[in-house]
């Protein structure tokens, strides 16, 4: 695994690595992540065209609570890191639980925001949750503090993870006997053998994802790449084709499977357009 650094950013300091050589891509993790998350996402592309700008969000590892409390603040964090590395312009990645931070890079720095991309996004406030969910929450918050039970469910459930994340038997079976593809699922999953250093984070994600508009009505004047599953079971679809609809020319892909790692399932199909669509819009046309 490539090592990180930090930056000093308004707050705090933000932490990072880079990899790839190219026009500036800056990944926003999902909930849960970290800058190995983002690291193990970006192997999908090609890395000789882009270069990859892996952040941990605020409160993820070595990152500072204090350079996130909201969104905008996270996207602040992301133009202030730009400005460290001598980076004039980026397109941003927006995953899950770090979409908000994308979108809001998006509208505040859309002079520096080549492109954004949304994949499995959290969009929209979620549903108001049954009581015996918000105890979960509450549980789940006490059961990132044990690291070593969490080394165990990577190492022997690794498959029911995937699963649980709206995959069939079938694909998960199929991503996980490709070598491949292994290693990024691998990858993804890893931050939870280490989840008491995420916990600020996730803290923080619940906070803002329920501070979200209940419909999603963004200005944005980038061109945007919106990617999701009909069967995203985290993400739900219609806000994602609400987004779709309330912009004005986006590139929309939808796949009827592959929930909340549809991502990586259908990467064959689906990595090759969000290149073309990168090449398309980088600063320095890309053939």
């Amino acid at each position: 695994m490539s090592a990180s650094k930090t930056a000093a950013v308004s707050g705090g300091q933000i932490e990072y690595t880079l990899a790839g050589e190219g026009p500036a891509v800056l990944v926003s993790h999902g909930t849960l992540g970290g800058y190995d998350q983002a690291l193990a996402i970006s192997h999908l592309f090609n890395r000789n065209k882009f270069r990859f700008v892996l952040v941990s969000r605020a409160g993820y590892l070595r990152s500072s609570s204090g350079i996130g409390q909201t969104s905008q603040q996270q996207a602040r964090s992301f133009a202030e890191l730009l400005d460290r590395e001598g980076i004039a312009t980026a397109a941003v990645v927006g995953l899950s639980g770090g979409a908000p931070a994308a979108i809001r890079f998006a509208q505040d720095f859309s002079d520096r925001c080549w492109s954004l991309v949304l994949l499995s996004a959290i969009v929209a406030a979620p549903e108001p949750m049954p009581a015996f969910f918000r105890i979960m929450i509450r549980f789940q918050d006490v059961m990132m503090r044990i690291d070593p039970l969490w080394r165990l469910v990577y190492k022997y459930g690794l498959a029911q993870l995937v699963r649980s994340n709206g995959l069939t038997p079938e694909q998960t079976n199929k991503i996980l006997q490709d070598a491949y593809l292994r290693r990024v699922v691998q990858g993804i999953y890893w931050p939870i053998t280490n989840a008491s250093q995420r916990r600020a984070g996730v803290r923080l994600d619940h906070q803002q994802l329920n501070m979200l508009p209940d419909k999603p009505n963004y200005a944005l004047k980038v061109p945007t790449f919106i990617g999701h599953a009909a069967n995203d079971p985290l993400a739900p679809v219609a806000q994602a084709k609400r987004l779709a609809t309330s912009l004005s020319k986006p590139e929309y892909e939808e796949f009827l499977d592959g929930g909340h790692l549809f991502f990586v399932v259908h990467s064959k199909q689906l990595v090759p357009r969000i290149e073309m669509f990168l090449a398309a819009h980088a600063p320095n046309s890309l053939d």
